[in-house]
């Protein structure tokens, strides 16, 4: 399932506790595409014809879990700006600090950041697989937005909720 999540459409997809891999295999001079691991789709805020679904064609009665890598395209990308806020690679994943107690980060800005129309500014937050921290991402295009779902990893957020280790991402995934 391929959706347009262009504009106010962004919000259709929950990020927030997503896991992203940055495809940097995929990347050209306007395109960008990551591999996010466990959007949510918020089915009970926005409906189900946002998604493309029916009564006869939702998977259940909740919202959606998604269990697996999506992969979300920008089209089109100007610029951008990400930040990582580093963690150590081992458990308990703690938050790295430099010798003076500041927390550890880097920053990339690339290309033209801001835009007169502010439709066109994507933020993006989750935990970067590598290299591993939480994240914020800015995208900057001047076209659309598109997340590819694989249904097959569609479960309910109820069930993901009572077994974050089984649906969750892990390192092993990397």
């Amino acid at each position: 399932m391929i959706l347009n999540i262009t504009n106010e459409k962004f919000e259709f997809v929950y990020l927030g506790e997503s896991t992203i891999n940055i495809d940097y295999s995929s990347m050209s001079s306007t395109k960008l595409a990551l591999d996010v691991w466990g959007g949510t789709l918020p089915i009970s805020v926005f409906g189900l014809e946002a998604y493309g679904l029916t009564e006869n064609t939702k998977p259940f009665d909740d919202d959606i879990y998604v269990s697996g890598y999506s992969r979300l395209t920008f089209h089109d990308v100007t610029g951008g700006n990400i930040e990582v806020e580093l963690f150590s690679k081992e458990p308990p994943y703690t938050k790295l600090s430099w010798p003076d107690n500041s927390l550890m980060k880097i920053n990339k800005t690339w290309g033209e950041v801001y835009q007169e129309d502010e439709r066109n500014i994507y933020e993006v937050e989750g935990t970067l697989a590598w290299p591993y921290g939480r994240c914020d991402l800015s995208i900057v295009t001047r076209s659309n937005v598109y997340i590819e779902l694989n249904s097959a990893n569609f479960i309910p957020v109820k069930e993901y909720l009572l077994n974050t280790k089984k649906y969750g991402w892990s390192r092993v995934f990397t």
